[in-house]
């Protein structure tokens, strides 16, 4: 066969093998357009469309009494394509009635540019006609909107423009007031933008409403009473809080900081070492164990003691031999060490663990600290002295305000509540915030007692400043070194004061805080004087969290005598009124409390106002001299009252033979110290 004779047959062949592979290309198309035609339209409509989610509104965090503190509200995105753009005058136009950067206007009149994302939000009605316009696209996005600011967003904390949460009861809560994003579909050109609106979309389901226990009017009180205190004594910083000592309720929580960029919520998540503050609480434990009355006494030896190579001072003078009473009043370093060796290390350790020291509280808030406080194993010859003064151990401001709540409300140790109920969008309550008892610390008449003691500090210790004239404040004052890094600085002071107001029955528990004071640094003197402050001024707000019935009954209660006999008395009553089973006084205080009769639940009743007397009285511009009253007969407390009117400091003499020095009716300028004579 020639080469001529086979070339036709291989040309045949291949020409055989194209009709074939063209018949199968055929037969393929065929079968996709009649079999699977229903799949390619679906993969048609996955290129043409894109799944985009719609936000959901971020649920509203309010305040206790139902005013907004934060909500959201729905905002627009904007994006330009300018060669889509037919009317560049009228968009121009719209977009500087938008407050768009004029930058971003010209980007979006200019035709060499495909796309400009024009950056922020705005308000639907601000960008209605320019949305309307061909070659503008939007994206809704919801903001949220604070209606208070300052003080109140480190509670509530932050979230980014894209919605993630970053702190405080927005990070917290997060998961709940989110809400779910609803899924929608959005046409898209060939390029993949967006092209219109969604063809089809179900509403997303808006978060959960959280009400705080923060009452708004009462924290802004706080917040501004911080913001001049830092500013005024020129400190590095402060905290305030405040509790309803009877449910664990935080009425208001302010930290302030020089530094503009902290948000951080101190009194959560910054501990310090709370110096005097801490001594009611070794008094408590004495009593509560059987170790040690009011009215005994220990010699302070001058305010001075030597303790394993370490010398102990106290900061004021005062008669050598104090009572436990007047170690509290003056604040002793050397008598509250003294009285504390009746306790064991361990029972140290106890008294300040059961008190809730070294432990989360779990308030529903982050980066909550836990504080320090160090097992006993760890603890220096010089540890067991440290403690007591409020040294070697760090506590937080919200710890150190549930603590002294123990003793506000009768002995009971509770978990401090921030959220108050949390409410679905259907409004279906998902929580209630509900009185929760962690232990019982002491009972009754021991907190009684120590009420007593803190009574006393105020009216003629060493926090006078807290005083208000109608109405009666105790409490504890703290001044410590601060610590940095392992070492104290000398100089440095944290100034702090924990108050119970009013102190028969009271409503609450305030801690002020302020970090290294420059201009004073006592405790008593500085914080104690705003916490006078804001007690002021939240009895003159209109809704200050405050049981305006009470106060006004509390204005002219009787005031117990202070004496030891009348202390003895007191106690005589307490015991008739509220019967206790005899138990070892060395038993658990778990043993105490379950012998102890609970405490009901706090009456609550709807505040109402009600105009009570001034709360305050200033010495006048003018000083001219005045007499010294006649306090012949009073109780001592009535005494001391009836000299702060006058406008006297007053100065304690236990034992003084002259009753009143100088006598009554000598006149004295405002403002001098008048010494009154008490019984031993």
């Amino acid at each position: 066969m020639t080469m001529a004779s086979r070339a036709p047959g291989r040309l045949s062949i291949v020409h055989g093998i194209l009709v074939v592979f063209a018949l199968a290309l055929i037969a393929k198309a065929g079968y996709e357009q009649l079999y699977r035609r229903d799949y390619w339209s679906r993969i048609g409509q996955r290129q043409h469309y894109v799944s985009s989610g719609l936000p959901a509104p971020r649920g509203q965090i309010l305040d206790a009494t139902g005013r907004p503190l934060v909500e959201s509200r729905e905002m627009v995105r904007i994006s330009v394509a300018p060669r889509q753009v037919r009317n560049r005058a009228g968009l121009a136009r719209d977009l500087k009635f938008a407050s768009v950067d004029p930058r971003f206007v010209s980007m979006s009149l200019d035709t060499m540019r495909k796309w400009v994302d024009i950056p922020g939000a705005f308000l639907p009605n601000a960008v209605a006609s320019a949305i309307a316009l061909r070659g503008v696209y939007s994206k809704p996005v919801m903001d949220r909107v604070y209606a208070t600011s300052g003080g109140i967003r480190r509670i509530v904390g932050r979230v980014t423009p894209d919605g993630k949460a970053l702190d405080g009861i927005e990070l917290a809560l997060d998961s709940l007031l989110r809400g779910d994003t609803a899924t929608v579909r959005v046409a898209r050109d060939k390029s993949g933008r967006a092209l219109a609106a969604p063809d089809d979309a179900d509403d997303p389901t808006p978060g959960s409403t959280v009400v705080l226990t923060i009452n708004r009017e009462l924290q802004e009180i706080c917040d501004r009473a911080l913001a001049v205190a830092v500013d005024s004594l020129h400190a590095d910083g402060g905290d305030i809080v405040v509790m309803n000592p009877n449910t664990g309720d935080v009425l208001a929580m302010a930290s302030n900081r020089l530094d503009p960029a902290a948000v951080a919520n101190t009194a959560v998540t910054e501990p310090y070492e709370p110096g005097s503050t801490m001594k009611p609480f070794v008094a408590a434990r004495l009593m509560q164990l059987g170790r040690a009355t009011p009215d005994q006494t220990v010699d302070t030896y001058g305010g001075k003691l030597t303790l394993n190579g370490r010398t102990i001072t106290d900061a004021d003078e005062h008669p050598s031999v104090l009572s436990l009473t007047d170690v509290i009043k003056h604040s002793s370093n050397v008598g509250i060490v003294r009285f504390a060796d009746r306790l064991s290390v361990r029972e140290k350790f106890e008294m300040l663990r059961d008190m809730g020291f070294g432990t989360p509280t779990a308030v529903a808030l982050p980066a909550e600290s836990s504080g320090l406080v160090r097992d006993p194993e760890r603890w220096t010859p010089q540890s067991a002295a440290s403690v007591v003064m409020g040294y070697e151990v760090s506590v937080t401001p919200l710890q150190m305000v549930t603590a002294y709540s123990s003793i506000a409300n009768g002995g009971e140790l509770l978990t401090p509540h921030i959220v108050k109920e949390i409410r679905a969008a259907d409004g279906t309550v998902r929580y209630t915030a509900r009185r929760q008892v962690v232990r019982r610390v002491m009972t009754p008449e021991v907190a009684a007692e120590v009420r007593t003691m803190l009574r006393d500090v105020v009216a003629g210790g060493t926090s006078t400043k807290a005083d208000l004239a109608t109405l009666d404040v105790a409490g504890k004052s703290g001044t410590a070194l601060r610590n940095a890094h392992g070492r104290y600085i000398a100089g440095s002071y944290t100034a702090s004061f924990v108050g119970l107001f009013p102190d028969d029955k009271p409503q609450f528990v305030i801690l002020v805080k302020l970090d290294n004071p420059q201009m004073g640094f006592y405790g008593g003197i500085v914080a104690g004087g705003v916490t006078n402050v804001v007690l002021r001024a939240a009895l003159a707000a209109r809704d200050a969290a405050l049981n305006r019935g009470e106060l006004a009954s509390s204005i002219h209660a009787p005031r117990p005598d202070t004496t030891p006999a009348g202390r003895a008395a007191e106690r005589t009553r307490l015991a008739s009124e509220r019967k206790i089973d005899s138990v070892d006084v060395a038993d658990s205080l778990r043993d105490l409390a379950r012998a102890a009769p609970p405490d009901s639940d706090p009456r609550t009743s709807e505040s109402y106002v009600v105009t009570l007397p001034s709360t305050t009285r200033s010495i006048p511009p003018v000083v001219s001299p005045r007499a010294v009253p006649d306090v012949t007969g009073l109780p001592v407390r009535s005494a001391v009252r009836a000299l702060h009117a006058a406008g006297f400091r007053v100065q304690l003499v236990p034992g003084a033979t002259i009753p009143l020095a100088p006598v009554a009716g000598t006149m004295l300028e405002p403002g001098r110290v008048v010494k009154l004579g008490t019984p031993r």
